[in-house]
């Protein structure tokens, strides 16, 4: 599909590595720009392929059943999960991708996230954001660059530097990320993963209350970027307020 500069581009896209990865951290945040009338997007850069748990196929009607829980529309480049780099090829196809989208702010995989794709993404991503806003690049569709770039938190974040509100949709967004039953549901008859123990969605309440506590409400979902903070997220974040 072609670009078309004649109409209005993303408000936000969230990328993710695999599958599941956009609802772990942003589920809310998605659901609450769907309900105030803002275009956002998921982009997944891989299936999911190489996952303990789970076909490619079925992450990818569980991915589909989430984005659709929240309101929000999902694009998968198929990249080889664990196998995707760096280099022009990759580049390339998310940066054809960020043109044809045109969004305004984008959120991103942790940059230290303990998972080697997460990190690649980021960098990735960010990378090709960049190159994408130049005209005389070689790539399809006219150029563009996303005013504002975010990304989400790993295991030891830090203070975040933007709080998002999200108690509004918070069983919605919970019940995104139980769409992923591969996942994440205590089945004793699969294999048991980090992310399939009850611990790990202990965690992504724990830490929705944690941010919560210091934004004074009850569920909210945090955000990092570079300072100073970007004003296209001061708007998205007063937006969704």
């Amino acid at each position: 599909m072609s670009a078309d500069a004649s109409q209005p581009g993303l408000e936000i896209l969230a990328l993710g590595a695999h599958p599941d990865d956009v609802e772990v951290h942003v589920g809310g945040l998605l659901a609450l720009a769907a309900d105030r009338g803002l275009k956002a997007a998921i982009l997944d850069l891989t299936s999911g392929d190489l996952g303990t748990r789970g076909t490619p196929e079925t992450r990818r009607a569980e991915a589909l059943e989430a984005a659709r829980i929240l309101g929000v529309t999902r694009y998968v480049l198929d990249l080889p999960d664990g196998r995707f780099t760096e280099d022009e090829t990759c580049r390339l196809v998310v940066m054809t991708e960020l043109r044809r989208l045109r969004p305004r702010v984008l959120i991103l995989p942790d940059p230290e996230d303990r998972h080697p794709d997460h990190r690649r993404a980021h960098r990735l991503i960010k990378e090709a954001a960049y190159y994408a806003g130049l005209k005389n690049y070689p790539c399809p569709g006219p150029p563009w660059r996303p005013e504002a770039i975010a990304w989400v938190g790993g295991e030891n974040p830090g203070q975040p530097d933007l709080l998002v509100d999200v108690s509004a949709v918070w069983d919605r967004r919970m019940a995104a990320f139980d769409a992923f039953g591969s996942q994440f549901a205590q089945d004793p008859s699969l294999p048991v993963t980090r992310i399939a123990h009850p611990a790990f969605r202990r965690g992504v309440l724990g830490r929705a209350m944690h941010w919560g506590s210091l934004r004074l409400c009850d569920w909210a979902e945090a955000l990092w970027c570079e300072r100073p903070v970007p004003g296209a997220l001061v708007e998205l974040v007063a937006k969704l307020s």
